[in-house]
């Protein structure tokens, strides 16, 4: 979907419950592509975590008393009613989105590179395939999950391998 102010366009990739609004949704994960500077839109009582995907990064105000300079794979936690400027380093960037509701649900993001990770007691996991294959099990069920694809599920237990170089962006969703 294109943004009002024209600066970029999100993709929708899990909502929960399904089909939710934006002022009704328990936890949402997107990917934004980023094409010029310019203000964030807010998400008043709801808390995100932003990772850069792609591109050359962009530098944030309005979340610290410094501006926060982000580059591939660095990621940022805020509160989504924080009026966030981001002017992009050196022309359109890529970024992956989770967001939580105050209060209810909490997450927890980590950019994952050669190594694994293993999770349990989430509402959810999700397994953002940025570069590379990774092998995700959830529950007794193995997946791989190929670049530029994303697996969301709900499982007793989750656990991530992004071997042979793979870079992967997993998130734990969770009350």
């Amino acid at each position: 979907m294109p943004w009002k102010n024209g600066g970029g366009t999100t993709l929708e990739v899990a909502i929960h419950p399904p089909g939710a609004a934006s002022a009704g949704f328990q936890w949402r994960v997107s990917i934004a592509e980023i094409e010029k500077d310019g203000p964030f839109s807010t998400f008043p009582g709801i808390d995100r975590t932003l990772v850069v995907l792609a591109g050359s990064g962009m530098r944030l105000t309005g979340l610290r008393d410094e501006p926060v300079d982000l580059r591939l794979y660095d990621l940022v936690a805020f509160a989504g009613e924080a009026e966030v400027e981001s002017r992009l380093r050196d022309g359109p960037t890529r970024d992956l989105n989770v967001m939580t509701r105050r209060g209810a649900l909490r997450a927890e993001v980590r950019v994952v590179r050669s190594e694994g990770i293993a999770w349990s007691g989430a509402a959810a996991y999700v397994c953002h395939a940025v570069s590379g294959s990774c092998a995700c099990v959830a529950g007794d069920s193995t997946f791989d999950v190929h670049e530029a694809h994303t697996l969301v599920c709900d499982a007793p237990r989750f656990a991530v391998d992004a071997a042979d170089g793979a870079v992967a962006v997993v998130a734990r969703i969770a009350a």
